[in-house]
């Protein structure tokens, strides 16, 4: 196809076909044209339509929806580990007469976890936690007993806003005074 144009190379007005010269599409003079390899406009493509299929039948019964509902947790009334755990462990592991290893091999778990568990250095999971409990006969959760003393670690009733610009003011104070 040649139309009168610019040649985008040397920009004579000329007839000018596109042509790719370098990876570049440009319309180009004859000339210019024979630097590169010309450009056949490729069809226009269709949109993708895929093969329309029979469709499946519905089920006669369909299926009831499953409906999710996540565990409740109760900050405050849940269970927590007692202090001391890996001792309460072990020593439950040594009084029922079982190495680390076999005891490790009998809850189906690594022995340098339970090694880690018992030092205390990690905090076993509520499945691991079960799985010693069972085993060994031992209660190692316990219930929250002074819901105060936990939710006063978290929130300080006593801290407000205003509490904070008092503070600040008797540091300001204090500051001037020197």
């Amino acid at each position: 196809m040649s139309r009168n144009q610019p040649c985008e190379m040397c920009g004579a007005e000329s007839p000018v076909t596109l042509v790719e010269i370098d990876r570049v599409k440009l319309y180009a003079c004859a000339r210019c044209a024979k630097f590169g390899t010309p450009v056949q406009k490729k069809p226009e493509k269709r949109p993708f339509k895929p093969p329309t299929a029979p469709r499946p039948t519905q089920r006669s019964s369909p299926k009831p929806e499953r409906q999710y509902k996540p565990p409740k947790k109760d900050f405050l009334h849940d269970k927590i580990l007692v202090d001391g755990y890996g001792e309460i462990i072990q020593n439950a592991r040594r009084d029922k007469g079982l190495g680390r290893a076999e005891f490790a091999q009998l809850i189906k778990e690594k022995e340098t976890l339970l090694a880690r568990i018992e030092a205390e250095k990690v905090l076993p999971t509520d499945i691991i936690i079960a799985k010693i409990e069972r085993e060994l006969g031992i209660e190692l959760k316990t219930e929250i007993t002074d819901e105060k003393t936990i939710v006063d670690d978290f929130i300080p009733k006593a801290t407000t806003i205003g509490s904070i610009a008092k503070i600040k003011r008797k540091k300001q104070e204090k500051s001037s005074e020197n």
